[in-house]
Formats: C-alpha cells, sequence, structure tokens
C-alpha cells in the first residue's frame, strides 16, 4: 500500500481549453492535499508536436470554417459507428510517449482527461499494477474514452454513467462526479431573487464569445439587442485581441454594452447576469451549472459540443439556437418568459455536482490506498502495430 504521498501522471490535451482546465482543477485540489509529486503531460503533443500543432490549427478552425469537416472526424472515429486507421496511427505515437513516461518514472496512479486508446492498450500490454483512470469533461460520450483497460470512470451526469454501463462497463468502476471546474464557480452561490425576470429593472446579459471565433457576426447580435430597452449587455472576448479591438471601436461610446477582454472574475461575472450566452463546451456548461444560470446556446460544431447542446436542450436546461440569427430573438423571447428562465435555472440545479474536484480526488486516494493495486515488476513495453 502507498505510504508516502503519491506520485501522480495526469494525461492531458491542448485541443480547446477545456481538458487543460479541468487538469489545473485536479491539480488545485491534490496540492490543497499536500500531493505536489504531480507530472502533466500533453501526451500526443510531447509525441508528434509538428502533427499535433498541424491539428490543433484545423480544430480552431472548425469552429468558424469546415465545421461539417471536423464532424465527420468526430463521429468517423467513434468506434460503436467504425474503425478510423488515423486514430490508430494518433493512439500509436501517444502509446511510444506514455511508454517513455512510464519507465522514467514510478507513478501511483495515472489520470487521464483526453480521450484516448493509448493509455488503455500499455495498460493491457504492460500490465502495470497501478490504477488508470478517465475523467470524462463532456456530456456525452465518445467510444475513445471506453476501454476494459480503464479501472475507474468519473462523469459529468446519470446519462453517461449508463451509457458506459451499456458498453460492458461495470457500474461499480463508475462515478457521477461532474466536471472538475475553478473553486470561484462552488463558492459564487447563485441568488434567485437576483434574476426577478417580472420586475422592470434593468436586466443583465452576458455574452461568452469565446477565443476561436465562435460568432462570426456578434456586431449585428448586439445591433439586434441594444434596441431593448432596461437591458445591459457584457461580451467577454477571452483572448481574441481582434474581436475585442473590433467591439471596443464600434461600442465605447455605449453605455449599455460592456466590452471585456481576458477575465479572472468569471463566475462573479455569471452571478450578477440573467441570462448567458454561450457555446455547448462541458466546462462552460459545468460553470453555467454552478451558477444556475438561464443559458442560450450558440450554433454548436458538428462533436462533442453539438451533442453537449444537444442534451441540455433534452434536459430543459439551455435553449439551442440552430444559426445566428436566432440568438437576438431567443434572449428577447427568454426576457418576455420569467417562468421559462426560472425553469431552465431549476433544472440546472438538478444536474449539478458540487465540488467535482475534490469528490474525485478522494476516490483517487482511496483507489491508490487499496491492496489489489500492488505495484508489480514492469515488462519492456512494445510499440502498437498498425
Amino acid at each position: 500500500m502507498v505510504t508516502a504521498p503519491p506520485k501522480i501522471l495526469i494525461l492531458t490535451g491542448s485541443y480547446g481549453n477545456g481538458h487543460l482546465e479541468v487538469t489545473r482543477s485536479l491539480i488545485t485540489e491534490l496540492n490543497k492535499r499536500g500531493i505536489t509529486n504531480i507530472v502533466t503531460s500533453d501526451l500526443f503533443y510531447e509525441a508528434h508536436p509538428i502533427l499535433t500543432n498541424v491539428t490543433r490549427k484545423l480544430y480552431i478552425k472548425s469552429f468558424s470554417k469546415g465545421q461539417n469537416i471536423y464532424g465527420f472526424l468526430y463521429y468517423k472515429s467513434d468506434y460503436r459507428l467504425t474503425d478510423f486507421r488515423i486514430d490508430r496511427m494518433i493512439d500509436r505515437y501517444g502509446y511510444m510517449r506514455i511508454s517513455q513516461l512510464m519507465k522514467e518514472n514510478d507513478f501511483d496512479v495515472v489520470i487521464n482527461t483526453f480521450p484516448m486508446q493509448a493509455l488503455p492498450i500499455y495498460k493491457q500490454r504492460i500490465k502495470p499494477g497501478i490504477p488508470f483512470i478517465n475523467v470524462l469533461t463532456d456530456f456525452c460520450l465518445h467510444t475513445r474514452w471506453i476501454s476494459d483497460g480503464i479501472d475507474y470512470f468519473f462523469v459529468a451526469c446519470d446519462s453517461l454513467k449508463k451509457e458506459l454501463m451499456d458498453t460492458g462497463i461495470n457500474g461499480n468502476k463508475i462515478t457521477i462526479s461532474g466536471i472538475p471546474i475553478k473553486e470561484e464557480f462552488y463558492q459564487n452561490t447563485p441568488d434567485s431573487s437576483q434574476r426577478d425576470f417580472s420586475s422592470n429593472e434593468t436586466k443583465k446579459l452576458l455574452i461568452s464569445a469565446g477565443a476561436y471565433g465562435v460568432l462570426k457576426d456578434l456586431a449585428h447580435i448586439l445591433d439586434e439587442l441594444k434596441i431593448k430597452e432596461n437591458l445591459h449587455i457584457t461580451v467577454v472576448c477571452g483572448a481574441n485581441q481582434l474581436l475585442f479591438k473590433e467591439l471596443m471601436y464600434e461600442y465605447q461610446n455605449d453605455t449599455n454594452i460592456t466590452i471585456l477582454g481576458y477575465v479572472s472574475n468569471m463566475a462573479n461575472l455569471m452571478t450578477q447576469s440573467d441570462i448567458m450566452v454561450t457555446k455547448a463546451g462541458g466546462i462552460s456548461l459545468s460553470e453555467a451549472l454552478a451558477i444556475q444560470i438561464p443559458l442560450i446556446l450558440t450554433p454548436a460544431v458538428p462533436g462533442q459540443e453539438k451533442d453537449n447542446a444537444n442534451f441540455f436542450e433534452k434536459e430543459g436546461m439551455a435553449i439551442v439556437t440552430k444559426s445566428e440569427e436566432e440568438i437576438a430573438p431567443a434572449v428577447l423571447s427568454l426576457l418576455k418568459q420569467p417562468l421559462l428562465a426560472r425553469s431552465l435555472s431549476k433544472q440546472m440545479e438538478k444536474h449539478f455536482h458540487p465540488n467535482s474536484s475534490a469528490l474525485i480526488v478522494d476516490k483517487v486516494l482511496t483507489l491508490i490506498e487499496k491492496p489489489y493495486i500492488q505495484k508489480e515488476p514492469r515488462h519492456d513495453s512494445k510499440e502498437i502495430k498498425n
């Protein structure tokens, strides 16, 4: 059994910010427990930086161009639908890198926040004798998360647990934890009285524009909304400096529109707002669940974000738009429907899992201490063959 503070490997990915945010949240919680011997690895970037940079740029471009191409690749790589040779090639590089990391370090547990098959393939071939854990970062399931070679799964919602069990994963190996987010979102308790849609007070709309150009014509949306009386709009541009400069130039003299760049107080902004417009990323949705702010989701890219949006719409937690032209009318309509706005918040409250990082770390430490995970002698690694 582990007696000294454990050494932990966390695998992540830099396609978008979600996997990195989950990794940072877990590290923060581990550090609070005095666990600092942590190695993080962007597995595919370290294995093949040139290929990763190219595919990362294609991923970012997919938000504004080539959405159908990204959707094709996403669903094509779902082994429940088909087998995909490109993914097997990527897994080979990941396998080589994980083999190197395991040779060079004496880890007690591996936590994975990025969908890949390289990890379970390594586990099945080498049998390292330590637990391998998947922390799913969306509200939908992709086959690249699924394997008998994974010892434990943490998922965002009940339906995900059911989906995993339908694939043959034992339910005792799955915990519904929610998706780890920054602590500040747990500390900003929603104030239901603050969102009184029936009053005539000025309502506050928060638009998270994102860094990847999710909205092509945000200025047109703002022009449609600014004619509404008693409505103040805050736009967060994040790291998108070009968008920030364009909107600042256009609306710097408009007292009903505030343009912000990167912010460190997003939880506070969300708590103070009545409605939020955002994309359907796993982290963005989890943060909204914590604040329970009525959501209008921007047109989703085919893939995990579209599946996330479909889940939130099905569960009555968000209004989903299919085109940018629908966003402003959806906002104006929701402002007139206080009962619908309250219903969205109530449904979000039902699906919210507080302190996800703490729950995950508690369980991980329990798994490390179990006798059956005593370390076994390691074997020489072998490369994956196509």
